[in-house]
């Protein structure tokens, strides 16, 4: 018996400059036993470890990236692998070889094939039938597009961001991955980015997979969060690659500018088409007076102290400040390598993105623009003169935005 992938939908949000879109997933579930194992060795799982490990999802979506060339965007096969490399890829009648490739916490499979039709996967996991979707490059088309993945953010929030940008950075595009929120739907989302001025295209995408048990630390055991990697390559593939330029950053980040050049227009204007740059946390402070934000939403723009430096020292990284944020990038698609992968902090391999981070660029990283869910990050200390100050720059670049509109 053959399952069946149902072809995606695309909910039309009032009109086709800003719609939503949903994914052709396979979910191993619907058709064999068999399941995703992790590889992390049992004594550094978390307690809640399996629970958030994605066993199931076979395949994220089937898109026509460009003339008869298909991918397959798909989390790591691990111990699938063996049953991949001995299935069967069909178009109609004809066999399409796969080219399967391995990246960081990701894989895909290229085909030469199209849209028509679908693909038949047939091998040791079972019959499967793909429902194939043509890409929206044309969405994204010469756009500057601020791209990000979200769960429940508040939409003000969202909005916000959005705003910021527009205004400081001269996004006109906004592309978000929406991790599954239950707080509100797609087309409400969809909406609130259609009635931002001066925002010509949306996309939201629905993206419903498990985010995935996050590292032991800052270094250790990135082994399983393959949510957010997969959204990032099929953001690529699918909506940007004839962008502009794209902003990689989540909705508690503001990338700032000391020379007041947006962050796109940098990418646009070096040689790599790429600019990368560090962030620090922007926190909220007990001033032992009643929070102006206690009764309503906190918005980005009633933070503006930084959370003060800590010089740590090791032997094999010598001194580095531990409260300094990963980096985050803006890149122009057209210049990155194909074989290069799209990562959270970074795009590799490729020498630029290993090049020390820009001086001019910085992003606030707002500690209580969040929901806690990875750790309780919203407890405020007590300001302290000696080491808390306000950003500046932060303080100026919000008179920039124009938030009512």
């Amino acid at each position: 018996m053959t399952m069946q992938s149902a072809p995606k939908s695309t909910d039309v949000a009032t009109d086709l400059q800003h719609i939503v879109c949903r994914t052709n997933h396979v979910v191993l579930s619907d058709f064999t036993e068999a399941r995703r194992e992790p590889t992390r060795p049992i004594e550094f799982r978390p307690e809640n470890f399996e629970r958030q490990f994605d066993s199931t999802t076979l395949i994220y979506d089937a898109v026509e990236i460009e003339d008869r060339q298909v991918v397959l965007f798909a989390p790591p096969f691990f111990n699938l692998t063996e049953a991949l490399s001995k299935t069967c890829f069909f178009q109609g009648s004809e066999r399409r070889e796969p080219e399967i490739r391995h990246l960081d916490r990701h894989a895909q499979i290229w085909l030469k094939a199209s849209s028509d039709g679908g693909i038949r996967a047939v091998g040791p996991l079972g019959d499967v039938a793909l429902a194939v979707s043509p890409n929206r490059l044309d969405m994204f088309r010469r756009r500057r597009v601020v791209f990000t993945m979200s769960k429940d953010n508040p939409i003000e929030w969202i909005v916000d961001w959005v705003k910021f940008n527009r205004d400081v950075h001269g996004a006109d595009a906004v592309l978000i991955y929406d991790n599954a929120s239950t707080a509100y739907s797609s087309s409400a989302l969809s909406a609130a980015l259609r009635a931002v001025p001066g925002i010509e295209r949306s996309v939201v995408v629905e993206w419903p997979f498990k985010y995935g048990p996050q590292g032991a630390n800052s270094r250790q055991h990135w082994d399983s969060d393959f949510c957010q990697l997969g959204a990032w390559e099929h953001a690529r593939w699918c909506f940007l690659r004839q962008a502009r330029s794209v902003m990689n950053a989540d909705i508690d980040e503001l990338v700032l500018s000391r020379s007041g050049q947006s962050a796109f227009e940098a990418a646009e204007q070096s040689h790599s088409g790429f600019v990368r740059y560090r962030g620090r946390w922007i926190i909220g402070v007990d001033d032992g007076k009643a929070s102006e934000t206690a009764e309503r939403l906190p918005r980005h723009r009633d933070f503006n102290v930084l959370m003060p430096p800590n010089t740590q020292f090791s032997w094999w990284r010598g001194r580095r400040d531990s409260n300094v944020c990963a980096p985050k990038w803006t890149v122009v698609p057209a210049k990155c390598p194909r074989r290069a992968q799209w990562l959270v902090h970074s795009i590799s391999p490729w020498l630029p993105s290993y090049l020390p981070c820009s001086r001019n660029f910085s992003f606030g990283h707002f500690r209580e623009i969040g929901s806690n869910w990875k750790y309780q990050r919203t407890s405020r200390v007590p300001f302290d003169p000696s080491i808390h100050r306000t950003n500046a720059l932060l303080q100026t670049t919000f008179q920039r935005v124009n938030w009512q509109a």
